[in-house]
């Protein structure tokens, strides 16, 4: 649980008191009550197979989109003039995958969907529309996910990074398995516990990984 108190530190910087306490509410919400999850914040993945595709891998996608989302929205402020409002940005980031961990479970072996299956942004979306009344958040959070396409620079801002980090580790989780298959370790554990030790993030390791061949 640690390390999940990066996200409210990262929600510490809404300057919106209504906003940032929204933030907070979901997070306690979903990081406080392992009953009425299918698998804890610290355990979910960020997708079963596309990217970050291991226990704890939600995580660290959340951190990455949330960081590359505000660098985004400062840089074409600066370049652009574009009045882009951060807080939304923040908050739409910091929530925009939260409630995967209705979607799926671990246990201990595989990552496999819940059975109660629901598409996590339109369940969260749903519920900060109706309970909340935060119409753009809710939007936000909707189209960052690109199906309905994008009516504001917030929810575009947030769909790029979303998409910029779920390729780049796309890219690196498929050259891992590739370089874990050619050492007699292709099964789904060894890929878990691999990335999950962080061992690739090591200079010379992801060095190797980016050179092994498909």
């Amino acid at each position: 649980m640690d390390k999940a108190r990066v996200l409210y530190k990262l929600a510490d910087a809404i300057k919106d008191e209504r906003l940032r306490g929204l933030v907070y509410k979901y997070l306690d919400r979903v990081l406080g009550s392992a009953s009425s999850v299918c698998v804890s914040f610290d355990e979910a993945p960020g997708e079963i197979e596309e990217h970050h595709s291991y226990p704890g891998g939600l995580l660290d996608h959340t951190i990455s989109v949330t960081r590359i989302s505000v660098y985004i929205a400062d840089l074409f402020k600066e370049v652009y003039g574009f009045d882009i409002n951060r807080d939304l940005v923040l908050a739409c980031a910091i929530l925009h995958d939260l409630y995967k961990v209705l979607e799926f479970k671990y246990d201990g072996v595989m990552i496999e969907r819940c059975e109660q299956y629901y598409p996590h942004d339109a369940r969260l979306s749903g519920e900060i529309l109706a309970n909340e009344g935060l119409v753009e958040l809710a939007k936000c959070i909707t189209e960052l996910h690109g199906y309905y396409g994008y009516t504001s620079l917030e929810s575009l801002v947030v769909g790029l990074s979303d998409i910029l980090d779920a390729k780049f580790h796309s890219v690196i989780q498929s050259k891992i398995r590739n370089y874990l298959a050619r050492r007699g370790r292709a099964d789904v554990r060894s890929f878990y516990e691999f990335v999950r030790s962080r061992e690739w993030c090591k200079k010379g390791v992801i060095e190797e990984i980016m050179l092994t061949p498909p």
